[in-house]
């Protein structure tokens, strides 16, 4: 299984481009985030829905204090309060430079190591500033019911 072919195409996150649009795309195709290509056109980081989530809806407090908080907390309803102002930001001050990639000829014991490496569930397929679209554990545990299906 090359993993260049069971890559989800999603599109490149760029300078300027909206939280909304961000969001609309990771939804549509199903990744929680998109690599970003720089204004040079070089792919230096990622666009992530956690991280603008966690930097703009989620004070420090609440989540040092989560396993002491109730479930009514009506007054501390943030994500709502101000969900049109985070939507209308640009994605340019939330780029982690980080960004877990694999190159197409990878195994996926490799992309499955380097998810396990940088604590997450998706990377990018990535050879020299060549983008292929992503994966995601829901994507590779699709392609391996899909082969056990064949055989």
């Amino acid at each position: 299984m090359i993993l260049r072919d069971i890559a989800v195409p999603t599109a490149l996150a760029t300078p300027g481009m909206l939280v909304a649009d961000l969001f609309y795309e990771c939804i549509r195709s199903q990744m929680p985030g998109l690599p970003f290509r720089d204004a040079s056109g070089r792919i230096s980081g990622k666009a992530s829905i956690r991280h603008i989530l966690k930097m703009t809806c989620l004070p420090d407090y609440l989540t040092r204090h989560s396993h002491i908080l109730g479930d009514n907390m009506d007054h501390l309803r943030l994500p709502e309060m101000h969900s049109r102002q985070v939507l209308t930001q640009t994605i340019d001050d939330f780029i982690l430079p980080t960004l877990p990639q694999v190159n197409s000829s990878a195994p996926i014991s490799k992309a499955l190591a380097i998810m396990e490496q940088h604590h997450t569930t998706y990377l990018f397929i990535i050879d020299g500033n060549n983008f292929f679209g992503a994966v995601s554990i829901m994507s590779l545990a699709a392609e391996m019911l899909k082969l056990s299906a064949d055989q």
